[in-house]
C-alpha cells in the first residue's frame, strides 16, 4: 500500500508517509499496552475483597493520553497528506493533457478521466488519513500484546498467536471470496449461467447462490466467527485450576480486544482492493501504456477528405456516415442545421475531436497522427473569441475611446482575421455562427475574410448576416448527415 501511495508523491511527500506511518505505528503499540493492562485491572475489580487497581488504572489513563494524542497528532498529517496527493494526481493529468493535442486524448479517454476524479479524491484522501490506521493496528497491535505476555504467560502468548493464525486464515479466505477477477452479479450471473449450452457456470463457480451472495456481510459473519472460536480456543488453553474466574473473564477479553484490529483490517479489503483498482485505472489514464504523441509532419497537399466519419456521444449519434472530399486550395460553406453539428465537423477537422468510426484525413494524413506543433502552424480557427483579449495596451477597444473597455465584436473580428493572415496558415475554418452582425456594420471585414480564405483550404461555418466570400462549393447539414451540393456559393 504505501508503494501505491508513494507513487502519487514526491520526495518530500514520501518523507511525510514515513512520518506518518511512525505515528501510527507508535499509536498501535500503546494500543497494545493499553489492551495487556486490562487483564491486571479486570482480575482486581472482579476479585472479591480486592482494592481497586488504582496504579495500573493511572498507567492505563497514562497510555491513553499518549495514544489520543497520536492519533489526533496523525489525522491531521494523514489529511494533509491526502491532500498533497489530490493535487499532485490533478497536476498530473494538467500536465499530460497540456503535453499532448486533445486529438491525442480522445472523448472516451477524458470522460474515463472525468468520471474516476470524484472516486480518485475520496480515495486518496482517504487512505493515508483511515485506512493506513485499522492496516497498521492489525499487525502491530496484537504483536504487541503477544510479545508481551510471553515475558510474563509463555502459555498465554503461544494461544494468542494462535488464536491470530485463525483469524488471519479466516480473513484472507473471505477476502479471496471479494477479490475475483470478475465481480458477479447475481440476477445476470445466474441467467447466464441457466441459460449456457453446456450448462457449465461461469468463473468455474458450482450451482448456488453463495458467489452471488459474496459481500460485506459475509465477510463480516466469517471473521466474527473466527474471533469467537480463537476467543474460545485462549479461554479453554489458557484457564487452569489455578487459573480464577476473574482471570479467566479478564483473558477472554484480551484475546477478544487482540483480534478486533485484524478483523477491522479484513473488513477493509475491498475499500483497499477498490483503492488500488482506481489508483491503478488513473496512472494508466495519465501515462502508463498510453501511445507515443503523433509525430506525422504537415502534408504537402492540404485536401481534406472524410471517409464515412460518425460520432455518437453518451449512445447518442451525432454524425453518422458523412463522406466528401473538398480539393486543396477551395473554399467551402458548412450550412444547415444545428449549428452543433457544423461545430462539431469542425471540431473533427481541427483534430479536437476524435470521430467514433472513419476518418478524417489532410492531405491524405489522418489528422490525430499530426504532430501537435505542426497543426498549431499550419491549421488556424478563426472567430471573434481570438481576438477578444487582444485590445492595444492602453486599454482602449478602437471604438468608442473608453480607457480599460472590452473590445468591440467588430474590432475582435478584426483582430482575428488579420492576426490569420499575418499566420499564413494552410488550412481555415472560420467560425461565424456567432457575431456574424458585425459584418454589416464594419465592411472591412468583408474583404478581410476574402482575403483570409484566397487559396487556401478554408471552411466557412456561417452565421446570419455573414456575407461569404467566394465558396467553391456548399456542404449542408441535414441532422445527423451532410449533403454535398456542387453549385457554386458566392
Amino acid at each position: 500500500m504505501r508503494a501505491v501511495l508513494a507513487r502519487y508523491l514526491q520526495v518530500s511527500g514520501t518523507k511525510a508517509l514515513v512520518s506518518l506511518l511512525m505515528f501510527l505505528v507508535l499509536g498501535a503499540i500503546t494500543q497494545g499496552i493499553a489492551f495487556t493492562l486490562v487483564v491486571p485491572i479486570t482480575d482486581d475489580l472482579l476479585t472479591p475483597d480486592t482494592p481497586v487497581p488504582w496504579s495500573w488504572i493511572a498507567v492505563l489513563g497514562a497510555i491513553t493520553v499518549v495514544h489520543s494524542v497520536l492519533h489526533y497528532r496523525s489525522v491531521p498529517m494523514g489529511n494533509r497528506i491526502g491532500a498533497d496527493l489530490v493535487t499532485t494526481l490533478h497536476r498530473a493529468v494538467a500536465d499530460r493533457a497540456s503535453a499532448l493535442p486533445t486529438r491525442s486524448l480522445g472523448p472516451v479517454h477524458a470522460d474515463r478521466l472525468a468520471s474516476l476524479d470524484g472516486s480518485a479524491v475520496v480515495v486518496l484522501m482517504g487512505l493515508p488519513a483511515h485506512v493506513l490506521r485499522p492496516l497498521v493496528a492489525a499487525v502491530v497491535t496484537p504483536l504487541t500484546v503477544i510479545v508481551i505476555s510471553l515475558f510474563v504467560e509463555p502459555l498465554l502468548a503461544a494461544t494468542l498467536a494462535g488464536g491470530l493464525l485463525v483469524v488471519v486464515a479466516a480473513s484472507f479466505a473471505a477476502a479471496r471470496l471479494l477479490t475475483r477477477d470478475e465481480e458477479p452479479d447475481g440476477p445476470e450471473w445466474l441467467r447466464r449461467a441457466y441459460e449456457s449450452p453446456s450448462g457449465a457456470f461461469p468463473h468455474g463457480g458450482r450451482p448456488g447462490v453463495l458467489l452471488p451472495a459474496v459481500g460485506q456481510v459475509l465477510l463480516w459473519r466469517i471473521v466474527e466467527l473466527a474471533v469467537c472460536g480463537a476467543v474460545a480456543v485462549c479461554a479453554v488453553l489458557s484457564t487452569g485450576d489455578d487459573v480464577s474466574a476473574a482471570q479467566g473473564v479478564a483473558l477472554i477479553v484480551l484475546s477478544a480486544l487482540t483480534f478486533r484490529p485484524v478483523m477491522e483490517a479484513a473488513l477493509l479489503t475491498s475499500t483497499v482492493v477498490n483503492s488500488r483498482a482506481t489508483l491503478s485505472t488513473v496512472g494508466r489514464l495519465i501515462g502508463a501504456g498510453d501511445p507515443e504523441p503523433p509525430t506525422a509532419e504537415w502534408p504537402v497537399a492540404c485536401d481534406v477528405e472524410f471517409e464515412d466519419v460518425g460520432v455518437a456521444v453518451g449512445g447518442a449519434t451525432v454524425l453518422t456516415g458523412v463522406s466528401f472530399r473538398l480539393a486543396a486550395g477551395t473554399t467551402a460553406a458548412l450550412t444547415g442545421t444545428p449549428d452543433g453539428v457544423r461545430l462539431t465537423l469542425a471540431d473533427l477537422l481541427t483534430g479536437d475531436l476524435r470521430p467514433t468510426s472513419g476518418r478524417v484525413l489532410i492531405g491524405g494524413v489522418d489528422v490525430a497522427a499530426i504532430a501537435a506543433s505542426e497543426a498549431e502552424r499550419r491549421l488556424c480557427r478563426v472567430s471573434p473569441v481570438q481576438g477578444a483579449g487582444s485590445a492595444g495596451s492602453d486599454g482602449s477597444d478602437g471604438s468608442d475611446g473608453v480607457a480599460g473597455s472590452s473590445p468591440s465584436l467588430a474590432d475582435r473580428w478584426r483582430l482575428a482575421l488579420e492576426g490569420a493572415i499575418a499566420a499564413d496558415p494552410a488550412l481555415v475554418v472560420v467560425d461565424a455562427t456567432a457575431g456574424a452582425e458585425a459584418f454589416a456594420t464594419a465592411p472591412d471585414l468583408a474583404e478581410l475574410l476574402s482575403t483570409l480564405v484566397r487559396d487556401r483550404t478554408c471552411l466557412v461555418i456561417p452565421g446570419a448576416g455573414l456575407p461569404l466570400p467566394h465558396c467553391d462549393e456548399e456542404l449542408v447539414v441535414e441532422g445527423a448527415r451532410v449533403a454535398v451540393r456542387a453549385t457554386e456559393v458566392r
